[in-house]
């Protein structure tokens, strides 16, 4: 059961409180990721090759488009957590404002009590009825990003720490474009290879290199990311909307959106536009 969600937008990307009921599948994001622990049942999280285990003293970063999943400890009694989801675009100017850039080297974060109020701070504003709660939540997530960064590393790492690397190989980029030209495929991720002229392996291996993901999951971030914005901005038919990212069933896209987020399409909608 879902009992507790709320969500937000803005120039930075997105904020929302979920209670996770169950384990999520290996997924991706396009934008670099944050999660702080609330409360209920610890959980734990695989990101590449590392083990981030999370709780009140330990946060979760993910940079963007690396895969990860979250395990939790005890389903019975889930688990709350507070998730930032941040536009590169965005961190790279907080970072240039730090006079550092921002690259995660290790997924687990140490949670000072700064950090931790700066959570409680960010809940009370995200959860409040008030119109000029936005004003509040932007400079709620400015500011406990900034402390979050100087959490994850030192002032060392931070000043050696290079620009984010972009995507530089062209069939990636012609491969990305055919991914987002095609949503509604449910066989683009097996095509994409032989369109960009690669062998599955090579193209696999690429992949990986480049961004820190398969093609499958990232293919399946976009759609996630698509219909993020679909149930934020308007009251499309859940049928409909299944449809146009390559569904066969409404069942089939809110199992696929709860595996991958925590939540049900309806639940994450009613959060959405709550009041």
């Amino acid at each position: 059961m879902l009992d507790l969600f709320a969500s937000t937008q803005g120039d930075f990307g997105h904020v929302e409180v979920v209670k996770y009921s169950h384990d999520l599948v290996v997924h991706a994001h396009p934008q670099t990721h944050f999660s702080f622990w609330l409360g209920g049942g610890l959980a734990y999280a695989h990101v590449d090759k590392s083990l981030a285990q999370l709780g009140p003293d330990l946060a979760l970063g993910v940079n963007s488009h690396a895969s990860h999943d979250l395990c939790l400890h005890d389903a019975q009694r889930g688990a709350i957590f507070l998730n930032l989801y941040l536009n590169d675009a965005w961190l790279d100017a907080q970072c240039a404002d730090l006079a550092h850039a921002m690259v995660l080297a290790q997924p687990c974060i140490g949670i000072t009590p700064e950090m931790r109020a700066l959570c409680s701070q960010l809940l009370t504003h995200l959860v409040s009825p008030l119109q000029e709660k936005n004003g509040c939540v932007d400079a709620d997530v400015q500011l406990l990003v900034a402390k979050t960064i100087a959490s994850a590393m030192t002032p060392e790492q931070l000043q050696a720490m290079p620009l984010r690397r972009r995507l530089i190989d062209f069939r990636l980029r012609t491969a990305i474009a055919y991914m987002q030209d095609n949503l509604g495929n449910p066989k683009v991720a097996e095509e994409v290879a032989e369109v960009v002229g690669l062998s599955r392996s090579r193209f696999f291996e690429l992949f990986h290199d480049q961004l820190g993901t398969s093609p499958l999951v990232f293919w399946n971030a976009l759609r996630l990311e698509a219909a993020l914005t679909q149930l934020y901005q308007r009251d499309e038919n859940m049928t409909s909307m299944a449809m146009g990212l390559g569904f066969s069933t409404p069942g089939n896209f809110s199992r696929f959106f709860r595996d991958q987020r925590g939540v049900t399409p309806s639940a994450y909608r009613r959060g959405c536009h709550a009041a």
